[in-house]
């Protein structure tokens, strides 16, 4: 089975991401931030926007059947991906001093997943209909 570049550059990023967030939660004790400390679930924010990426590139780390748009779909099994790394990320915090797991977090992870990945299902669908069609 023969990878082609841009798929394999797909999953190379998406690794890489899913690493990097893997290193930021395995910070014990990260330092708080004054300004956006004081802001109520701003640490949702933060989940979201990088479980958003993380969906955002894995849509793009699969290899979809040729010819198939069905965006829903995909989009569910990238968030369903995403939910299992989240969920084991928060497990992991709970042995990382200073960290707590939190159940809220995963489900935001998730949504975030799944808009990532609806965002990404927009961004290659217009892709396609910008290309243009072959002359026969």
């Amino acid at each position: 089975m023969r990878m082609s570049l841009s798929l394999r550059r797909a999953r190379i990023l998406t690794a890489a991401w899913a690493l990097f967030m893997l290193a930021l939660t395995s910070w014990p004790s990260p330092p708080e931030v004054p300004v956006v400390s004081s802001i109520p679930d701003f640490d949702k924010l933060v989940h979201a926007l990088l479980y958003g990426v993380l969906g955002f590139l894995a849509s793009f780390a699969v290899a979809w059947p040729p010819g198939e748009r069905r965006p829903l779909a995909r989009a569910l099994f990238v968030a369903g991906a995403v939910a299992v790394w989240g969920t084991l990320d928060e497990i992991h915090q709970a042995f990382i001093p200073g960290r707590a797991m939190e159940g809220m977090d995963a489900v935001v992870d998730t949504a975030g997943g799944f808009l990532g990945a609806l965002v990404a299902s927009r961004v290659s669908g217009s892709r396609l209909a910008s290309k243009p069609a072959p002359l026969t």
